[in-house]
C-alpha cells in the first residue's frame, strides 16, 4: 500500500486557521512602542515649553490647534450624521426610483422637445 504524504502547502488538521477578530483591532507592539516615542517627544516639548522656551510654546500651540481641527471636524461629522440619521426616516424617497438603477429611466421633470428641421 503506498504511502501518500501531505503536501507542504496543506496546513496540519490540527491547526486551526488565525481569523481576524472584529470587535478589537490589532496593535502591534511596534504601533506600541512608536506611539510612546511620539508621546515622549511631545511631553519634551511642553516640559521645554514650560521652562520657556519660545520654540516649544510655539510647537505646543500648534500641536493643541491641530488637536482643537481634527475635534471640531469630528464635531462636525457627527452633527452632519445624526442630521442624517433623523431626517432620513422622514423625507426617504429612495423608493420613488434611483435615475441610476439598470433598465429605468431617470425622471424627466421637463419634456423633451422635437428638433426642428
Amino acid at each position: 500500500m503506498p504511502m501518500t504524504t501531505p503536501s507542504p502547502s496543506s496546513a496540519p488538521s490540527s491547526m486551526e486557521p488565525v481569523v481576524r477578530s472584529r470587535v478589537l483591532p490589532r496593535i502591534s507592539f511596534r504601533t506600541l512602542m512608536i506611539g510612546t516615542v511620539v508621546a515622549a517627544v511631545i511631553a519634551a516639548i511642553a516640559r521645554a515649553a514650560g521652562d520657556g522656551a519660545t520654540f516649544a510654546k510655539a510647537v505646543t500651540v500648534a500641536i493643541a490647534l491641530l488637536g482643537l481641527f481634527f475635534l471640531l471636524a469630528a464635531g462636525a461629522f457627527l452633527l452632519a450624521w445624526l442630521t442624517a440619521r433623523l431626517a432620513i426616516g422622514r423625507f426617504d424617497n429612495t423608493r420613488e426610483g434611483n435615475p441610476f438603477a439598470k433598465d429605468q429611466l431617470p425622471p424627466q421633470l421637463l419634456k423633451p422637445r422635437e428638433q426642428e428641421l
